[in-house]
């Protein structure tokens, strides 16, 4: 079935596009697609790619295996896409030209992509750097929320990352804590990288599905990290990538993201009409100036929201990290000024006594 977000109406199967009542984008409820092939650990895929062992998917569709690439004697990491992703014969050139383009960007804060192509069964594959620290969505699960200095190195370097990626033309539109993975460096300082471009779109690229999820169900793009005008129009640009990094910046911080939805609908309509949860009632150690950034970040009108990634990252550099100091309620004020008050006026009496 597919359902409005806005008037959660529904309707039949490939009946609608848009929603008659409204004009909103329909989407089809569940996430759909076939999850990749048949694969498993001692195959070769490709000729080249020896499976060692599969990995926790890092966001999107597929699965992620630990691989040797047999020729190089280089481990990677090797995402197997589902082979109902290419359906067309522009979807070919698409794919290439995409993964192209992502093999071209050069940033300390992106994965590298080494290889890409298609399997036996011409299911789509790409063939990434390994870093072996594990996404933070890993780590979130595993852990709970990250400590405040952790997000705040993951948020400069994510900026940095979407900056390189936007200025190639490259909107990733699938930010999440699994899209984020993070290592250290030799001197032992942390870094985090950004992966998982697999669904990402050439900026101006007409030749694609502008909604989140098809009309098949397909997801493409994460509905939990996705950004108001995404929902409610198909539109996407940078601002688009920055709301689901704000979405995710909130989720390490409070263990939780900042809409809660039971369902698809829900959570759809929480992005369209919903108020995101204050963080520092979730995780009083936050900064103040930390959550006004993150607010912006979420914005929902992106007009509002910062630009590009270089506004983001120059107003992350302003944040005030410092927690606020914790004040005393009014009531113990007066309270204690009051007893101050007593004890002085006591002694006052008690020196005219004694003379």
């Amino acid at each position: 079935m597919l359902i409005c977000p806005v008037c959660e109406r529904m309707y039949p199967p490939e009946s609608h596009e848009r929603c008659p009542e409204d004009d909103s984008l329909l989407y089809a409820l569940g996430e759909g697609g076939a999850d990749g092939p048949k694969l498993k650990p001692g195959e070769t895929v490709a000729g080249k790619y020896e499976l060692l062992e599969e990995m926790e998917r890092r966001g999107g569709a597929g699965r992620t295996f630990k691989a040797r690439q047999t020729r190089l004697a280089r481990v990677v990491e090797l995402r197997v896409l589902p082979q109902n992703t290419i359906t067309r014969p522009s979807d070919h050139a698409r794919f290439q030209r995409e993964v192209e383009t992502w093999g071209r960007l050069r940033s300390d804060h992106l994965v590298r992509l080494y290889d890409s192509g298609f399997t036996e069964n011409n299911a789509p594959y790409m063939a990434l750097e390994l870093v072996d620290g594990g996404s933070l969505g890993q780590r979130l699960r595993a852990e709970g929320p990250l400590p405040v200095a952790t997000v705040a190195v993951v948020a400069d370097h994510a900026l940095r990352a979407l900056e390189a990626a936007h200025a190639a033309n490259v909107l990733h539109r699938d930010v999440s804590p699994d899209a984020l993975v993070m290592g250290r460096r030799p001197d032992g300082e942390p870094y985090a990288r950004l992966t998982g471009f697999g669904l990402a779109k050439h900026m101006g690229d007409e030749d694609d599905d502008p909604t989140a999820i098809t009309m098949t169900g397909a997801v493409i793009g994460n509905p939990r990290y996705m950004a108001p005008e995404t929902i409610m129009q198909g539109v996407l640009d940078p601002r688009t990538d920055l709301y689901a990094l704000g979405v995710t910046l909130f989720e390490l911080l409070a263990g939780e993201r900042p809409f809660r939805g039971d369902s698809l609908a829900d959570m759809l309509k929480a992005h369209v009409t919903g108020t995101p949860n204050a963080l520092r009632s979730l995780r009083a150690e936050v900064a103040p100036g930390t959550q006004r950034f993150i607010e912006r970040l979420l914005v929902r009108d992106p007009t509002a929201r910062f630009q590009d990634a270089t506004e983001a990252r120059a107003a992350l550099e302003r944040v005030d990290e410092t927690p606020a100091t914790p004040q005393t309620p009014r009531s113990i004020t007066w309270l204690i000024t009051a007893a101050v008050g007593f004890l002085l006026l006591g002694a006052a009496l008690g020196l005219l006594l004694l003379r």
